[in-house]
């Protein structure tokens, strides 16, 4: 049943603009010189690229309710980059459990109805 479950439920991946800054945040070596490399080159890479920087939210669909997790300060060169890493099935499975969550206090909302 559960895996009739999953098959039935569509996910979504969206980068959206980080609101941590950059500077501070993007690395911490212990090497400020190291740190502020690798800050400038993810600074440079946001010119053009929204997933050098960014936060990423996964949705689990059913219908049209949905689930969700959100990962921040990530810093990828692209969607299949993020996916390569292994936080997409991890956020997959925490979408998924949001998604029964709300569709279970749906549930019981309609039951107390």
């Amino acid at each position: 049943m559960e895996e009739k479950q999953r098959e039935s439920v569509r996910y979504t991946i969206e980068c959206l603009p980080e609101g941590t800054p950059v500077r501070g945040n993007a690395l911490a070596s212990g090497d400020d010189e190291k740190d502020r490399k690798a800050e400038n080159a993810v600074l440079a890479a946001l010119e053009c690229n929204p997933w050098a920087w960014c936060l990423v939210r996964v949705r689990a669909w059913a219908g049209s309710v949905y689930g969700e997790d959100y990962l921040g300060c990530c810093s990828y060169e692209s969607e299949e980059d993020f996916k390569r890493d292994g936080y997409w099935e991890d956020m997959q499975a925490a979408a998924l459990s949001d998604l029964r969550v709300r569709l279970t206090r749906a549930n019981e909302a309609l039951s107390n109805a």
